[in-house]
């Protein structure tokens, strides 16, 4: 029996008002014995360890975070079969590769020293702007790691011997101050943020409750540029601007404003944000298949109880000593007196 219009207006409603939102559902996922054209021995080797990182990301996160795992991991290796762009060249690589993501990831998660040796992670740009990371974040309703990869991203492409986007937009803003000309590029600041889009989230950041009503919202190139020299702001910027996506993504209404904590907003924030055609088209490459492990990374060490210190290519936690912890300070060193 079909329920009556004024059930169904109920139902809706509360679809709208009340519900969680849709959860971002995958694309039909192809056999993943398909997607290894390998001898049965070593196909059944590489399933194993990929059924293997897919327990530890269930044992550490849940159900949905492993999903999440499963999906990337697919379609990397779709791209690599149909010549698509993809991050690595063999499915070995790319199990290589989320595996050693996975024992720093678990480490955290034991607040122990994380291990960063070899991974492509800058956690010296991100840990510096842990508040306004999470102060950004928090303020658009997403989750900290996301923001936090796209920092990383952008920051660690900059570093490279040649330079990506941070180095690109140094350089040419250099040789445009030489020249006396105006600066070149169009993207500033710690997410790489464009003045264009920052000038279009003023709506959106009202609507969030998001903006200072005592800042006046820059309405020029210039006071757009000025804006996103300070770190807050641009992550701010930048968090509007990726909410408006996710929302449109989920099939949301604008004036939505409840927290999303889907874990494949993990891979699709930072992959949108980094190369938006590319993440259309499906196709996968590095920064987008490791700023899915990143944001897993970066939301235990941002979101947690303690703090956290980088010596060299090691994240150790610091411990707080104090009421309720659960280790007692040293002794004081005693003082003799005559």
């Amino acid at each position: 029996m079909r329920p009556a219009p004024r059930v169904l207006g109920l139902l809706v409603a509360a679809l709208l008002l009340g519900a969680p939102p849709v959860p971002l559902d995958p694309y039909p996922s192809p056999s993943l014995r398909d997607l290894l054209p390998y001898p049965p021995a070593k196909r059944e080797a590489l399933v194993a360890r990929h059924l293997a990182n897919k327990a530890s990301l269930h044992l550490l996160f849940g159900e949905k975070a492993a999903r999440a795992y499963d999906r990337l991991l697919r379609l990397e290796l779709a791209n690599q079969q149909s010549g698509k762009r993809s991050a690595f060249a063999t499915a070995e690589e790319a199990l290589e590769a989320a595996h050693r993501f996975l024992l720093a990831i678990g480490q955290a998660v034991r607040k122990a020293p994380v291990n960063l040796e070899g991974l492509p992670i800058a956690p010296h740009h991100v840990l510096p702007h842990a508040q306004e990371i999470r102060a950004a974040a928090h303020a658009l309703g997403l989750p900290p790691g996301v923001l936090a990869a796209i920092v990383d991203n952008e920051q660690h492409g900059g570093d490279k011997a040649l330079g990506l986007s941070r180095g690109v937009r140094e350089v040419a803003d250099g040789i445009a101050l030489t020249l006396g000309e105006a600066p070149f590029s169009r993207t500033l600041g710690l997410a790489q943020m464009s003045w264009e889009d920052a000038l279009r989230q003023e709506e959106r950041l009202h609507r969030f409750g998001a903006w200072d009503p005592a800042r006046p919202f820059p309405r020029t190139e210039l006071e757009a540029r000025e804006a996103l020299e300070d770190p807050y702001l641009n992550l701010l910027f930048t968090a509007s601007r990726l909410r408006g996506y996710f929302n449109a993504l989920l099939s949301l209404p604008p004036e939505d404003t409840r927290p999303l904590e889907d874990p494949w907003l993990y891979y699709l924030g930072p992959a949108w944000h980094n190369y938006p055609l590319r993440a259309q088209n499906l196709e996968t490459w590095d920064d987008s298949f490791n700023s899915f492990f990143k944001g897993l990374l970066y939301q235990v060490v941002l979101e947690g109880e303690g703090r956290w210190t980088l010596q060299g290519r090691r994240l150790l936690p610091l411990k707080t000593l104090g009421p309720g912890s659960l280790e007692a300070p040293s002794p004081p060193v005693p003082h003799l007196f005559p």
